[in-house]
């Protein structure tokens, strides 16, 4: 499965580090160790605070860490949804 965004696709809340995780290992064979890793711990950070990552957070982050978009492109991208830019 690659780390596409699904077009017209809502991608409902997840509630716990648990779904937040099984997400991501859906898309483990796209990963290197240490993206994965780097994933995983950004979930578990999230975790923490109690924000559990969906999957279309799962797939901004594979999309960062995989160099395909930047962080300010996916930011921007949400500001023009929401009519802020």
């Amino acid at each position: 499965m690659t780390a596409r965004l699904k077009p017209n696709t809502s991608y409902p809340e997840v509630h716990s580090l648990e779904g937040s995780l099984a997400i991501l290992e859906s898309y483990r064979d796209n990963l290197t160790d240490v993206e994965y890793k780097n994933i995983h711990s950004n979930i578990c950070n999230f975790a923490i605070e109690d924000m559990h990552l969906n999957e279309l957070d799962i797939i901004h982050n594979i999309q960062i860490i995989t160099n395909k978009r930047t962080a300010d492109e996916i930011i921007a991208h949400h500001k023009s949804q929401w009519g802020l830019l």
